[in-house]
């Protein structure tokens, strides 16, 4: 298993890919804080205009673990190419051949993946932050703490993408080819966040514990807003944060090993040819 994994996380360090990947990662906040600082000077907006507190370091920040975003439909993307990569050019099954088992051969690809997307959107989330509050002032609720709350949102947005990194595992390594593994990868993003954007709309009192257990959900909870969070949690003010944060990481855990587990099956049934 060691040994896979080198060389797995050597082949993932050393391709240009990764590097294409690196540089969206860095030019995206970039742009973005750009893109802000135009508009707000060609609309002459401040920081107390309505308008003008939308584009500003709250809202840059609040964005930067989306799903569906620049970086969020770019990392599972290049997660699953360089995991289809094995397929194309005939090393996993060389793999098979020289005697690895499947089982670590998968969960090799499957920690490179998670690693491989931790890092870039840590690195974006860092960059986007510290670019939006160098050009961009920002608020905060002041009655509450701000570092758990901070704490809170990176840690639930990373999990989120070790969540999707899970997705993009499970069809990379179950189908033949890259094309087929983005677009479910994407498809199955994109399903979630229109998941949670319907129960946000809805009543969901009577099923409020339910609701926790959809992933994506789970993840949105902790949305910046003047660094406070959001949605279940003012529609439910008997559940604490960090019950809430909790659940939210389970449902993330739960589900992301059933992702392992049925990418697994198919995976051991599936012929290499």
């Amino acid at each position: 298993m060691s040994r896979l994994l080198k060389a797995d996380l050597y082949r993932v360090l050393k391709s240009r890919l990764t590097l294409i990947a690196l540089i969206l990662a860095l030019a995206f906040p970039v742009l973005t804080v750009l893109l802000y600082a135009g508009i707000r000077a060609i609309g002459g907006l401040g920081q107390n205009d309505a308008a003008g507190a939308l584009l500003g370091a709250n809202s840059i920040i609040g964005s930067v673990y989306s799903l569906s975003n620049n970086v969020g439909l770019v990392i599972p993307v290049f997660a699953g190419i360089l995991v289809c990569l094995d397929h194309s050019n005939g090393t996993l099954r060389n793999k098979v051949i020289a005697g690895n088992r499947r089982t670590e051969i998968y969960f090799s690809h499957l920690i490179v993946s998670i690693l491989f997307s931790v890092a870039l959107i840590t690195i974006y989330a860092a960059v986007s932050a510290g670019l939006s509050l160098l050009f961009f002032p920002f608020s905060w609720d002041s009655s509450l703490d701000l570092c758990p709350e901070i704490l809170y949102f990176v840690l639930n947005g990373t999990m989120a993408f070790v969540f999707i990194a899970t997705v993009s595992t499970m069809f990379a390594m179950s189908l033949r080819s890259a094309a087929p593994a983005i677009i479910f990868t994407i498809i199955t993003s994109f399903f979630l966040v229109a998941v949670n954007s319907v129960v946000m709309m809805i009543d969901y009192e009577e099923f409020k514990y339910a609701v926790y257990f959809i992933p994506t959900f789970a993840g949105n909870i902790f949305t910046l807003n003047d660094f406070s969070i959001l949605g279940l949690l003012n529609q439910s003010a008997d559940a604490s944060r960090s019950l809430i944060f909790a659940e939210a990481m389970l449902s993330y855990l739960f589900f992301g090993v059933v992702n392992t587990l049925i990418g697994l099956t198919v995976f051991k049934n599936r012929d290499i040819k």
